[in-house]
């Protein structure tokens, strides 16, 4: 094969090979009757050969095209990110190329090939995509590993099933509209200015003002004369200018309309749900209403999906905190409790949890009040008292389900706490919330629901309390001076320099000295002493004081050092964290 006219008409790797000294000219045609009868790369026939080893075919790439080799580690990115690497390309497009996403940092995506030489499939993923790309060179084997743990076996009937939906979705097919949630786009201009059309203007005016000034809940409250229309910022309830009263009966039945409720309906409280569209991003509402003596009152939550990260330490969580939380929620069976005030983002915690372990290994079902968000590989159930569907009989026919974790969205009764109890006790992970002031309260509750105290020892494998406070201003914040003792009482040395709110007229903040807010977290795993401690039934102050000896770090530390760091004010962390800590 040293003939050049041979040589120019010759795919790169068999050059390659050939002046390496690795392939013989006799040899080709048993290769290309392997890739003709097999429908596959070029180099995969060549291992299958066994001419070559897929080892040589990529570091002959990688010496002419100076491009690293890449080699799967112990614990591949693969694995840790496997929900959102699966999703950044077609699968199609990956077999067809033998490609596969390895790694994306912020906009650059890093892509493993067996040919990195196609600078058409390079091209394409950055259309695709719209990310910078990254091209490393891999051994077959490694990259068909890749494929078969990001999208399982190669099944042909299943692409062609994938390829005839999508045919089916540009033709129009007909779905459940019964079962999709009206979606609602706020910026598409409204020309009608019938009263219909005020009204419909008005619901989007506050919709659009909700999302631009990042509130978490929407308040809509009628009075005899009057209406308030609210907003909650950081936590802290603000008004709006409020609607004329004749509209705000319309205006309700607008919403109720959205949310797929019956709006003849005022005498029961309602709850329902649509979807909507601002700036690009999509934002789902839970909507529900609640008769007062002057009419339905109606409160909007704002959920945004994107929001909930894949890491605990995206959510503030400390490194040792972080890896305290992903070391209970990857044992295969015991109790973790999520503990909180309403509004504190206990759920957020738990769908990020759930988020970094849901894996094709793992049935995970969760039962819910609401369900808030929905995602693809967890089974998600919303209770229906009124069927009788409640957290209990739904965590009873959860353990028929073959489940491995459980996500209960909160112990509210003793059969409910037995259940999952007894789910822990037979090998399931069981992840759920509780309403308690610290961490430590909620072993109380559990007792005083009934629970016995050598058996919740026996299963509990961690609690982790949460609080949200307000960040301060990174504009107008100030520094302040904390009196002697008060300084003495938090641990902060006089000399160090804290900050707190400039309430001045400030267009970051509107003038309150806050914008956005801050989690403070309290995680302790459950070590032999604490258990000991639980099974002897000891008071709260003696396990936080296990807790303090142990060195894990308590709502108390973890305010004092946002302080430290300038993220929030003193007063803010007291009003939420020294009383747990006491």
């Amino acid at each position: 094969m040293s003939d050049a006219s041979s040589h120019a008409s010759m795919p790169l790797i068999l050059e390659l090979l050939d002046k390496a000294g690795l392939l013989q000219t006799q040899d080709l045609q048993k290769v290309y009757d392997l890739q003709t009868k097999h429908n596959e790369s070029l180099e995969e026939s060549l291992v299958r050969s066994e001419l070559v080893t897929d080892e040589q075919i990529a570091k002959t790439y990688a010496a002419y095209l100076r491009v690293p080799i890449w080699t799967p580690p112990e614990k591949t990115a693969a694995e840790d990110n496997i929900s959102v690497l699966v999703n950044i390309l077609p699968e199609k497009i990956c077999r067809e190329h033998s490609i596969a996403p390895i790694q994306k940092n912020d906009d650059l995506l890093v892509v493993v090939a067996i040919n990195p030489t196609d600078l058409t499939v390079i091209e394409g993923i950055k259309l695709i995509t719209g990310l910078h790309v990254e091209i490393q060179v891999a051994q077959v084997s490694h990259v068909l590993g890749l494929l078969k743990r990001y999208y399982g076996a190669r099944d042909m009937a299943r692409e062609l099933a994938a390829e005839v939906a999508a045919e089916s979705s540009r033709h129009g097919d007909a779905t459940d509209a019964e079962e999709e949630a009206v979606f609602l786009d706020l910026e598409k201009p409204i020309s009608d200015t019938s009263k219909e059309g005020q009204i419909v203007a008005l619901v989007n005016h506050i919709l659009k003002e909700a999302v631009t000034r990042r509130a978490s809940d929407i308040h809509l409250e009628p009075y005899e004369d009057t209406v308030r229309a609210r907003l909650r910022i950081d936590g802290d309830l603000i008004e709006l200018t409020p609607p004329p009263r004749p509209m705000f009966v319309p205006m309700v039945s607008r919403l109720k309309i959205l949310s797929r409720m019956d709006i003849a309906e005022k005498r029961i409280p309602q709850d329902g749900a649509f979807s909507m569209q601002m700036d690009g991003k999509k934002v789902d509402m839970r909507v529900n209403t609640v008769p007062t003596v002057w009419g339905e009152k109606m409160v909007m939550r704002l959920l945004n999906k994107s929001a909930i990260p894949l890491e605990m330490s995206k959510l503030g969580f400390s490194e040792k905190q972080a890896r305290d939380f992903n070391e209970a929620a990857n044992r295969p069976h015991g109790l973790v409790f999520v503990t909180g005030p309403t509004g504190s983002g206990k759920s957020t915690t738990l769908y990020t949890a759930l988020n970094m372990i849901n894996t094709p290994d793992r049935n995970l079902v969760t039962v819910e009040d609401p369900v808030e968000y929905r995602f693809t590989g967890i089974n998600q159930v919303q209770v229906k008292v009124q069927v009788d569907l409640t957290f209990a009989s739904a965590l009873r026919a959860f353990l028929r389900q073959d489940p491995d974790v459980i996500m209960v969205g909160e112990v509210r009764d003793r059969e409910t706490a037995e259940i999952c109890l007894r789910a822990a006790l037979t090998g399931h992970l069981v992840l759920s919330t509780l309403h308690t002031n610290d961490a430590v309260s909620a072993v109380n509750r559990l007792v005083d629901m009934g629970v016995e105290p050598f058996l919740l020892a026996a299963t509990l494998q961690l609690l982790q309390a949460q609080r949200l406070i307000r960040r301060l201003c990174t504009t107008c914040k100030q520094e302040i001076k904390l009196t002697d003792e008060l300084a003495q009482k938090v641990g902060i040395k006089k000399e160090e320099v804290v900050y707190g709110p400039n309430n001045v007229e400030c267009s970051n903040c509107g003038g309150s000295g806050y914008r956005g807010r801050v989690g403070l977290f309290e995680v302790i795993p459950i070590t032999r002493k604490i258990r000991d401690q639980i099974q002897v039934r000891a008071s709260i102050k003696e396990i936080y004081e296990t807790v303090k000896a142990e060195g894990i770090e308590t709502l108390l530390d973890c305010g004092i050092g946002h302080v430290r760091a300038g993220r929030t004010s003193l007063e803010e962390v007291l009003t939420v964290a020294l009383e747990g800590d006491d």
